[in-house]
């Protein structure tokens, strides 16, 4: 994966006649800025990523790591005969809240290709999807040819989360769409009130056509994070879904490991003295349920 990363990174977000070892330092360093941003328990704020550097040192830090955040959630749903008839459709069709870059669509594209799927099409809900939409294409492309699937789609929708009502074009999107993900969003959605958290969740899952698959994923370090996936769980309890994997205590997290080796062309970026270890694993909160 990384052999084809790094370079679309370098290509998409170095400047003109930029060497590379000036272009990478530059990102070392909005990698530091960053992680400091993650090192708060409260609401994270997600202005640093009008920065391209900071959102090409996302894609090199986290992008691998967050595919294989949602490939454990897909993983522990094999054997659930529910999931498995939404997953292998032929062609499908997910709503991603707050999904960034789209590290979502990297995973899914690797078991719907194993289930022989014929097209993936990822729509993005992010209130800064003007500024991820550049990181869009390396994603659609490492989806495409890492897993090798033969149709991957990414696109998205600059969406206020919290702002009820929701417009028609989210609507439409959600109303055929059989997967809906939220991954590494709850805590900052939580911060902005809780009933508002409420009310955007339930006029999400009341747009999804039935037995649509519901995936969540968020850090367990974080006491938001357990909050808001309370509330997602309550949501889907009250609408009567089949909860298939509910991971939803900090006592309780899944351990994700990193399986990716660091490449060498970027092994210098990361480190102890730089304040950006390149991450191993991390304690996950999870939920996954098929509406009715």
């Amino acid at each position: 994966m990384y052999e084809l990363l790094i370079p679309r990174v370098i290509g998409a977000f170095s400047k003109p006649q930029e060497p590379e070892r000036v272009f990478l330092k530059r990102v070392q360093k909005a990698d530091v800025r960053m992680r400091q941003n993650y090192k708060s328990q409260q609401t994270i704020g997600s202005a640093i990523y009008e920065d391209p550097s900071v959102r090409a040192a996302y894609l090199l830090g986290y992008l691998g790591h967050y595919s294989l955040q949602l490939g454990d959630v897909l993983t522990a749903l094999d054997g659930q005969p529910e999931a498995a008839a939404v997953l292998c459709q032929p062609h499908l069709r997910v709503a991603a809240l707050c999904g960034g870059p789209a590290p979502e669509a990297i995973a899914l594209a690797a078991l719907h290709s194993q289930l022989r799927g014929e097209s993936l099409e990822v729509t993005v809900f992010d209130r800064n999807a003007l500024h991820w939409q550049d990181c869009w294409p390396i994603s659609q492309e490492v989806a495409n040819h890492y897993p090798t699937h033969p149709q991957v789609r990414i696109s998205g929708q600059s969406v206020d989360l919290v702002a009820t009502p929701m417009g028609p074009k989210e609507r439409a999107v959600l109303g055929r769409c059989q997967v809906l993900t939220a991954m590494n969003c709850l805590n900052e959605l939580y911060g902005l009130g809780v009933e508002h958290l409420r009310r955007a969740l339930a006029e999400r899952l009341d747009v999804l056509p039935p037995g649509a698959l519901v995936l969540a994923s968020d850090q367990a370090n974080y006491p938001d994070c357990e909050r808001g996936l309370a509330v997602l769980h309550e949501l889907l309890q009250e609408r009567q879904a089949k909860v298939h994997l509910a991971d939803l205590k900090r006592s309780e997290a899944h351990v994700v490991a990193n399986r990716f080796g660091l490449p060498e062309r970027i092994s210098w970026m990361y480190g102890p003295e730089n304040e950006n270890n390149f991450r191993v694993w991390v304690r996950q909160l999870r939920l996954a349920a098929c509406l009715p």
